[in-house]
């Protein structure tokens, strides 16, 4: 089951990116034109581009700091994630309302990650990775 959900998340994901699921693309490019024009409406979209430090909780507790770099192309956010600076993880993300969603592959896996923006600008973030049975935090503060 944990396969089926990661494998259509992942699919999702790209399809919205693809343009072959056009009701997804069309919602999507609605809510973020909504919260790119939106007044005192919480972190505009453009706003979440930039290097971040991260510091997170790992789903087996561990915890953990790095640096993330969020880029804008088009309607796709590229998302890096860098430890002791190199780069460990690499992923791409779309807004729906005040939430940023990203996909992530590195070398032993992939996952998924969700995070509320807020007001500040900071990103809560909560993640799961392959072969995890239960989900990690991270929050990312603007550097």
């Amino acid at each position: 089951m944990r396969k089926l959900f990661a494998c259509a998340a992942a699919l999702a994901v790209l399809c919205a990116f693809m343009g072959c699921c056009k009701g997804i693309k069309d919602k999507v490019t609605k809510e973020t034109k909504t919260l790119e024009t939106t007044p005192g409406g919480g972190a505009v979209a453009g706003a979440i581009e930039g290097h971040y430090a991260a510091a997170g909780t790992n789903p087996d507790g561990s915890s953990y700091k790095c640096e993330v770099e969020i880029k804008k192309n088009g309607q796709a956010y590229p998302v890096a994630w860098y430890f002791d600076g190199k780069l460990a993880y690499e992923g791409t993300g779309i807004l729906k309302g005040n939430t940023f969603v990203v996909g992530f592959i590195n070398p032993q896996g992939y996952g998924v990650v969700a995070y509320d923006i807020k007001a500040d600008g900071s990103l809560d973030g909560t993640w799961t990775g392959k072969g995890a049975t239960t989900a990690g935090s991270e929050k990312l503060t603007k550097k």
